[in-house]
């Protein structure tokens, strides 16, 4: 059973009908003049708690995820790895190499 909190749209009463997601769409249709409404306290959360930056909630609940991240940025993420990868100076600026070819006038 679900619990569909509904206002209705004349008189702004509030209430909360408990039925089948089957019996819904009946029920939306014998009633018109209700409609579905959502607070932050019957809004469905959909597994998330709340919004901000995943890094900081991971790093309150798991304390090492800290080194995790400190180890990543000392190596130079991804970009460094490629750089190793491609023979490439990590902290070249620019590679001119991948540049569109300058137009002749």
């Amino acid at each position: 059973m679900a619990t569909y909190p509904v206002r209705n749209k004349e008189t702004g009463e509030e209430k909360e009908v408990v039925m089948s997601v089957h019996d819904w769409d009946q029920w939306k249709t014998d009633n018109p003049d209700w409609e579905r409404f959502f607070t932050p306290e019957n809004s469905p959360s959909l597994g998330v708690e709340s919004v901000g930056d995943f890094q900081d909630k991971l790093s309150k609940k798991h304390p090492s995820w800290n080194e995790v991240l400190n180890k990543a940025d000392k190596a130079g993420g991804i970009s460094a790895r490629l750089a190793k990868k491609n023979g490439l100076n990590s902290t070249q600026e620019h590679d001119s190499s991948f540049d569109s070819p300058k137009k002749s006038k």
